[in-house]
């Protein structure tokens, strides 16, 4: 890897560790104010993706900076979507520089040059726009390319996406640190608990219809990303390592940025979520009954039921990436995450993290 931060920790200290911030950097600065953050005495370590797939780019790369120039203990560890930004701005040609220009609104680097007045990317100013982005970004530009991929303390070891599974793992390829998927599936190389994200938890079956941090004891692996944006019904995760001595300790804590709503009365249902991988999945659509669909997974044999609007087609076959049947139990007066409503069913993440579908008739307006 091209850099790694080696840091010896103080008899007593707390390291706070967040991933796939994806631009919100209010729910970030919420989750910082809950775990009482102290700059002085904390350790803050970003594992990765502050950038890219929402709306507030600039202010969020100004947020963490900030951060980090005020604490050399504020730590941000570069992610595969931070560092297109940087190649933007320093090493695209042409071809590679248009794709992502237009690759969507959430650009960073994009959204840097409409504050400048381009709206477009021209053949004949390409080359403008990246001179005059740099010229106004240049500083938030140059904290981005020179981010480290990697931070090792005695115990613990954080990279965003994971480490090749060789003796030599600190040598591990820079793109497979930030960009290998399902790493949680893989080995650990590094002989200490490592931290990661890259990958949402909900992901995975053991992630129990949430998006709360995933700690493999076995492998010593703790996967962090609760899939802000990239899942529909998301959340972000803090996992705080509290250090004393040799002895360590895990506690979690998350929020989501969508609104709250009060369950007006008890519901629950003896249907059991039904995990689809949806990287291997041979979806069978059953019977369409109203608002929701019975499926069967061939792959795995396991049968449940989803609303139609979650249902995707491409390959001229069905595609699902939520549990079926995920209907949880919730008791009056609780309040619950609303992702998406309609009339009949509100898709929420409730107050004990789980994620999934009540009828709408017992949430708040």
């Amino acid at each position: 890897m091209d850099k790694i931060i080696e840091l010896s920790l103080p008899e007593k200290c707390r390291i706070l560790a967040v991933s796939d911030i994806h631009t919100h950097w209010q729910l970030f600065n919420r989750l910082l104010k809950k775990a009482k953050y102290d700059p002085q005495n904390d350790y803050l370590v970003i594992v990765g993706d502050i950038l890219e797939h929402g709306s507030d780019n600039i202010k969020t790369l100004e947020y963490v900076k900030a951060l980090c120039d005020k604490s050399d203990k504020a730590i941000l560890l570069m992610g595969n979507n931070d560092i297109m930004c940087s190649r933007m701005a320093y090493h695209y040609d042409f071809k590679r520089f248009q794709q992502q220009f237009y690759r969507n609104e959430h650009n960073t680097f994009r959204q840097m040059a409409n504050t400048l007045g381009y709206v477009d990317c021209w053949e004949g100013n390409w080359l403008e726009i990246r001179e005059k982005v740099v010229e106004k970004y240049g500083e938030l530009l140059s904290f981005i390319r020179e981010l480290p991929m990697c931070l090792e303390t005695e115990e613990y070891v954080f990279v965003h996406a994971g480490l090749e599974d060789r003796p030599d793992w600190r040598n591990t390829d820079d793109i497979y640190a930030i960009t290998v998927p399902w790493f949680l599936r893989k080995e650990n190389p590094t002989g200490k608990q490592l931290v990661f994200g890259h990958y949402p938890t909900y992901n995975y079956k053991r992630s129990n219809v949430t998006n709360l941090p995933i700690i493999d004891s076995e492998k010593k692996m703790i996967c962090i990303d609760g899939g802000m944006t990239i899942k529909k019904a998301c959340q972000m995760n803090m996992l705080i390592i509290d250090k004393c001595g040799v002895d360590y300790s895990h506690e979690i804590i998350w929020d989501t940025d969508v609104p709250k709503k009060t369950v007006l009365k008890e519901f629950s249902c003896d249907l059991k979520p039904v995990y689809i991988d949806w990287e291997k999945q041979d979806i069978t659509i059953i019977e369409k009954n109203g608002y929701m669909t019975k499926l069967r997974d061939e792959y795995t044999g396991g049968e449940g039921y989803i609303p139609e609007s979650e249902i995707w087609y491409f390959d001229e076959k069905p595609h699902v990436y939520q549990f079926m049947s995920s209907f949880p139990a919730v008791r009056k007066g609780e309040r619950v995450s609303v992702f998406d409503e309609d009339e009949t069913m509100s898709l929420v993440i409730t107050e004990n993290a789980t994620v999934g579908w009540l009828p709408s008739d017992i949430i708040e307006k």
